[in-house]
């Protein structure tokens, strides 16, 4: 069985969320049962993701999921407190009216394209678990051991 995960955060920049720290530690751990070579399976979003990149990440997930007997992905969102995993959209779409979203870092990812993702994993025989959580805990990254890497124009 080979696992995907993605874990979204919300914490400001140059910052991690405690509680996604210790998902990532635990699914890379040997209790999170991913492998040795689990951390590249597994993508982190700290400060929020906008809906058209998680999409992006989560047909590349599913597709490589399915490949594979009996895959598996999770997505992980953890918002800095429960409105923020219960809202509302700010903007109106035209004829929608205000629609339920999870919050993260001022992008909003609407709970019906997460809806989507469920039923399309459903079809194509991955699992995909969803989860929330929340956690306004945030620690710098300085301390949690991580070093930000600046690439110049003529290495991205």
């Amino acid at each position: 069985m080979k696992r995907y995960a993605v874990l979204c955060g919300s914490a400001p920049e140059g910052f991690r969320q405690k509680k996604l720290e210790l998902t990532y530690e635990f699914l890379t751990g040997a209790e999170g049962a991913s492998g040795a070579d689990s951390g590249a399976n597994i993508i982190v979003f700290p400060n929020g993701i906008s809906e058209l990149s998680l999409e992006a990440v989560l047909n590349d997930a599913l597709d490589n999921a399915a490949s594979e007997d009996d895959g598996e992905v999770l997505l992980y969102f953890c918002a800095a407190s429960e409105a923020d995993l219960n809202a509302l959209s700010e903007y109106e779409a035209v004829g929608y009216g205000r629609l339920p979203v999870v919050r993260l870092c001022g992008e909003e990812i609407r709970r019906d394209v997460i809806a989507y993702y469920m039923d399309l994993a459903e079809q194509t025989g991955v699992r995909l678990i969803v989860e929330y959580g929340r956690d306004g805990e945030f620690l710098k990254e300085e301390e949690l051991g991580w070093e930000r890497v600046e690439c110049s124009e003529g290495e991205k």
